[in-house]
């Protein structure tokens, strides 16, 4: 897709998808907004009848990116129809976010002699690279960021304030990561001693692959020995902790302050929701999906959906749920059949 600079117009727009449009093509779009609170020079998107009933809310001069089902004629809108308006809406919406403020190499940020900075890269003031590290082409590293020894970070990376990259961490090609976030910190490895807990030296490194994002204030543990390593394309939300040696398959999921305990293994396409926790040494499969507050103790097949502690595929889990509600109702019945029973044995 193509540059588009703010304020267009729907016909623009329209035009840089392909996309049909009905209605006027030179209405003004100059900012986004929800379908329920659009109006003149807003652009909206729906693609889900539960949502249809919002475009009422919408008034007049309102753009919206929508499937060809959703089109109301009663309504003076202006509609553009795609086959996947909310993708369209996320690719416009990246015209909307704020700018990099720090063009070039801050004279402030602290660089080694050693540290290979690409002449593309930003690197904001009070930033820290530190010997040995390599930074690509067009990445920004904010300031007051952490870039520790022999840390590889590649092309087109975001590494926003107060972030921390430990020693020999390796990051891909466009991969995100919010602040507070540190990755490379000592796995929790100890053994038990005669005179207390001993720490397992954590001597291994996390890999990050390209396109990957880490949201605010994650954790992610190296390895023992070995890596930890990020799958390319994974997505993790605010507060998520990955300890030592865990492998997250491609294109994974990973919700608010999602936890995996050592050597857990997520394969490709694994989607865990927020709260969930997951064993040491334990194996989720294939695009298999796992509900919100799950601890998962157990290895879990591909493919299907799981929830409830302990984890049981969801259709079992709800079905146990309902049981558990209907729980005191069943007591009371037991004991009111007790005592029938004992007044017959007594009578």
């Amino acid at each position: 897709m193509g540059p588009l600079e703010f304020p267009t117009t729907a016909g623009k727009i329209a035009d840089l998808f392909n996309a049909t449009l009905l209605g006027d093509p030179n209405v003004p779009v100059e900012g986004l907004n929800s379908v329920q609170k659009a109006s003149r020079g807003s652009l909206c998107f729906l693609d889900e009848k539960k949502a249809a009933k919002f475009l009422n809310s919408c008034r007049l001069g309102a753009v919206v990116l929508t499937k060809k089902e959703f089109i109301r004629d009663d309504l003076p809108l202006t509609y553009i129809i795609l086959e996947e308006p909310k993708l369209a809406f996320a690719q416009l919406a990246k015209s909307f976010l704020p700018k990099n403020r720090w063009i070039g190499i801050s004279q402030k940020a602290e660089i080694h002699p050693s540290a290979q900075v690409d002449l593309s890269a930003h690197i904001g003031p009070f930033a820290v690279i530190c010997e040995g590290a390599k930074i690509g082409a067009d990445t920004i590293i904010y300031p007051q960021a952490y870039i520790g020894p022999g840390v590889h970070v590649g092309a087109g990376c975001e590494i926003h304030p107060n972030v921390v990259l430990l020693a020999l961490v390796h990051l891909g090609n466009y991969v995100k990561v919010f602040s507070g976030s540190v990755l490379g910190s000592e796995g929790f490895g100890l053994i038990e001693g005669a005179s207390g807990h001993v720490e397992m030296p954590q001597v291994g490194t996390v890999v990050v692959e390209d396109n990957v994002r880490i949201g605010a204030h994650c954790t992610i543990d190296r390895g023992t020995f070995g890596e930890t390593r990020i799958g390319q394309g994974s997505k993790l939300d605010a507060h998520v902790h990955v300890g030592h040696n865990c492998q997250i398959g491609k294109n994974s999921i990973l919700c608010a302050q999602v936890g995996l305990a050592g050597s857990a293994t997520l394969e490709e396409g694994v989607v865990l929701a927020g709260q969930v926790g997951v064993g040491d040494h334990i194996t989720i499969g294939k695009g298999a999906r796992v509900g919100g507050q799950t601890g998962v103790t157990t290895n879990l097949k591909g493919g299907e959906t799981y929830f409830s502690t302990p984890v049981m595929p969801i259709r079992q889990a709800l079905r146990s749920h309902h049981f558990v509600k209907a729980l005191p109702e069943i007591v009371d019945r037991i004991k009111l059949l007790e005592k029938e029973i004992h007044g017959k044995k007594h009578s």
